[in-house]
């Protein structure tokens, strides 16, 4: 007898509904049948710390880090920084201070509160009560917490709106020493911006700030904290770092809206750029400045789209590479 490819398909097309018919019969006459087998590994293990560097969780994953872990219960930490000379660890989160652990021992060496939203410049010889109350309501932003290059000073980016400064001993301690408030968003659900991403240029004279909300890169004088100029970058900026004579800033909201553009609330009353589909933020972006020709008022400014379909090229990469890897880059 001849092999007919399409009698043997339908034959066994045939024998498989009649077995998942069987079986789903056989369900209903036997519930036994559908239990579930599955079995979860008891534990009796409590949750928690058990033992050396060793933490079981409320879900039963055991976590086992690599090196020293440092408890610091209640804080959080979102932020960190060592120092240039490596002498001390700074790191805050969920409360108002900072704390100063060593990164040889793990010790912790200081708790330190935050300067006083007052205290507008380093405190003199003799202090004010009134000025060495802490500020119990400011904390650390998404991120934001750096050295100067000599070390000698430490820079916080508080979410209320200012930059807390400390000042750093030669053998580690760290003080609180005063405030710097930034320029006001304006955004229509709330006046004060947002510091996040900070870095210090290489010669510790000149602070750069990402404004989270106005969407602006602060540049300062690192002394004064006087802002010398603002440039202009995308939709929620998060970080910012130096290279060379030019800044790049990342976005996490992606280029500014253009007229055209659908868009969605990106909180406190501003917006960004959604997706047609799912109207969700689906990119980010990166801003390059060339800070040794860019005014205050420029705003020819690279940007790199971040997205999943495209890749950032440079602008100064060859005509072959951005053939291969496309991207979308506007002025």
């Amino acid at each position: 007898m001849a092999f007919h490819p399409s009698s043997s398909i339908t034959a066994t097309l045939t024998g498989l509904t009649a077995l998942t018919l069987g079986g789903l019969l056989a369900s209903c006459v036997h519930p036994a049948v559908t239990q579930d087998t599955f079995t979860t590994p008891a534990t009796t293990e409590r949750v928690g710390r058990r033992g050396a560097n060793r933490t079981v969780t409320s879900v039963n994953q055991v976590l086992t880090p690599l090196g020293r872990t440092v408890e610091l219960p209640g804080l959080r930490p979102q932020a960190l920084a060592l120092s240039p000379h490596g002498r001390i660890l700074v790191t805050s989160g969920k409360t108002s201070e900072i704390v100063v652990v060593d990164p040889a021992t793990g010790n912790v060496r200081q708790r330190v509160a935050l300067p006083s939203e007052k205290q507008g410049e380093p405190p003199p010889a003799v202090v004010s009560p009134h000025i060495l109350e802490p500020d119990p309501e400011g904390q650390v932003s998404s991120t934001g917490l750096v050295f100067a290059p000599d070390g000698r000073r430490l820079v916080l980016s508080n979410v209320n709106g200012s930059l807390k400064v400390f000042a750093v001993a030669p053998d580690g301690t760290v003080t609180p020493s005063h405030s710097v408030p930034l320029p006001l968003a304006n955004a229509p659900r709330r006046k004060e911006d947002i510091p996040s991403g900070l870095t210090f240029s290489l010669d510790g004279a000149r602070l750069y700030v990402c404004g989270n909300l106005s969407n602006q890169l602060f540049e300062l004088d690192a002394t004064t904290g006087n802002v010398l100029r603002t440039f202009p970058v995308g939709v929620a900026p998060y970080a910012v770092v130096l290279v060379g004579t030019k800044a790049y800033v990342s976005n996490w909201g992606g280029r500014r809206p253009d007229s055209g553009d659908l868009t969605g609330p990106a909180g406190r009353g501003t917006v960004v750029r959604v997706d047609a589909e799912k109207h969700i933020a689906s990119e980010g972006s990166v801003t390059v400045i060339p800070l040794a020709t860019t005014t205050a008022a420029a705003s020819k400014l690279h940007v790199f789209t971040t997205s999943t379909l495209f890749i950032p090229i440079a602008p100064w990469a060859g005509n072959a590479q951005r053939k291969r890897y496309p991207a979308r880059c506007r002025p």
